[in-house]
């Protein structure tokens, strides 16, 4: 069970060969869709699955998962150093055993049209100058909004806010919508709004996958990770606690984790994987690593309360 682009039908055949297996996939769409098929057979129709460090904790939770075997992936001792040492890696361990292997990650950066923005910013702060009032595209995300004007404003813990901060965070992104042009939902929406629109700067929640997509549309963008730090997805994955052969669920994370297989992610999907290092990435940038936040349904109330602003 996985996203659409981390088991690509060339993959599957040369797997299939080496292992003399037949593979069967499952594609979703969603973080709910996902839940959804896990929980309904209780993880008895996957022997492994996809799933980001924010979302894994509930499949832990609930029982849907299980440890792996490190001994059975000697390839995860080849991937890029930051994530080699899981001990290091935040949510992909529980009471010692580990839950999850790091496969695929982007950072949610600022993308900016190099024309109408000079000097490149550095933080986040310049979608609230009022000189790009009109020119600001944002992204239609309430956790995720909540979470990156945290960090605009200094807070250490953006996924753990504090009722106080809460009020303050709501009181930025109302000012921050007054700025807007307009939100999108899809990578392919904000193409669009750009092409028909006067945009100078992008809250770009599909990061490098994103900043692809314009290059590859001829656009002169670039992309900054910010100095306060960028929030970050880091895709893993996790075997089934009902997987019926857990020797073959975890070789193909042995097989994913093959420097061709990784780069080829990277090169046909655009964002970063962990064994060769991303294009024009540095090791050093600030990433903040998604984590679950302290009340989801809090976040989604306000972010409709703060879009019905005047």
């Amino acid at each position: 069970l996985t996203w659409t682009g981390y088991a690509d039908d060339d993959w599957i055949k040369e797997f299939e060969k080496e292992q003399n297996a037949k593979v069967s996939v499952v594609f979703a769409g969603t973080d709910d869709e996902f839940w959804s098929k896990m929980k309904g057979s209780e993880g008895a129709d996957f022997d492994i699955f996809a799933v980001n460090t924010a979302e894994l904790q509930r499949y832990i939770d609930a029982g849907l998962a299980a440890p792996h075997d490190l001994d059975k992936i000697p390839n995860q001792k080849e991937t890029l150093p930051r994530f080699r040492d899981l001990n290091q890696v935040k949510g992909v361990m529980r009471d010692g055993k580990v839950y999850a292997i790091p496969w695929a990650f982007d950072s949610i950066g600022l993308i900016y049209d190099k024309k109408k923005v000079s000097p490149a910013p550095d933080s986040m702060a310049i979608l609230w100058d009022p000189k790009y009032k009109g020119k600001v595209l944002g992204y239609d995300a309430s956790s995720h909004n909540f979470s990156f004007t945290a960090l605009v404003l200094g807070y250490p813990d953006p996924f753990k806010l504090t009722p106080e901060q809460m009020e303050k965070v709501k009181e930025k992104l109302i000012d921050f919508k007054r700025n807007v042009l307009t939100f999108y939902s899809q990578p392919d929406e904000a193409l669009k709004i750009y092409e028909s629109n006067d945009i100078a700067l992008i809250w770009g929640n599909f990061g490098h996958q994103q900043l692809k997509q314009f290059a590859d549309a001829g656009h002169d963008v670039g992309y900054v990770i910010p100095k306060e730090g960028a929030l970050a997805w880091l895709d893993t994955w996790v075997l089934s606690s009902k997987a019926k052969d857990k020797d073959l669920a975890e070789a193909w994370v042995n097989f994913v984790l093959q420097k061709k297989i990784s780069q080829a992610l990277t090169d046909r999907q655009g964002f970063g994987n962990t064994v060769t290092e991303l294009p024009g990435a540095n090791p050093n940038d600030k990433l903040i690593w998604l984590l679950p936040v302290e009340d989801y349904t809090k976040r989604s109330d306000l972010w409709n309360e703060i879009k019905a602003a005047p």
